[in-house]
């Protein structure tokens, strides 16, 4: 089966995660409301959505547990248990408050992100830019901001803040 362009540009922008993180891919696919891939290393996994209708890239880091991720962020608020996994916005959030991720449409100084043709790929490369500078030490297996950011995430909860 022939891969779709969208796969294509997600797969070239983050393959820094393969090669410096030693990330494999287990899912890649557009789908009609957007796209989703996939990968984990022994230690880190990662679930990057493109949204359509959004114009948005959303990146989610987890500490695999055997091997496997664990969506455990409402459990974990109503049960008090520890969060595995955080959006790169929580992070962001956490190590420079001043910084954020927003949709494309919201970046008007970014004149690169409206090309017909490349506009995607430069939004995506941007994200990519964060998700090194900000997640690196996570997708190399160190969770030590894990603490802080399950404690940010449920203060927030508790305030009706979803982040």
């Amino acid at each position: 089966m022939k891969k779709k362009e969208l796969e294509i540009i997600f797969e070239e922008t983050f393959g820094f995660l393969l090669t410096d993180y030693n990330f494999c891919i287990s899912f890649s696919k557009q789908e009609g409301w957007g796209y989703h891939l996939i990968a984990t290393n022994s230690t880190t996994g990662i679930e990057i959505e493109y949204e359509f209708k959004e114009a948005f890239i959303q990146i989610y880091l987890y500490k695999l547990v055997d091997g496997k991720i664990v969506k455990n962020v409402s459990s974990a608020i109503k049960n008090d248990e520890p969060i595995m996994g955080f959006g790169l916005g929580w992070i962001i959030q956490l190590v420079n408050p001043t910084d954020k991720i927003r949709p494309a449409y919201e970046y008007k100084e970014e004149p690169s992100f409206y090309d017909n043709k490349n506009g995607l790929r430069n939004y995506a490369s941007f994200i990519a830019s964060k998700l090194k500078r900000y997640a690196s030490d996570i997708l190399k297996g160190d969770f030590s901001l894990f603490g802080d950011l399950d404690t940010l995430v449920k203060e927030n909860y508790n305030k009706g803040e979803r982040g």
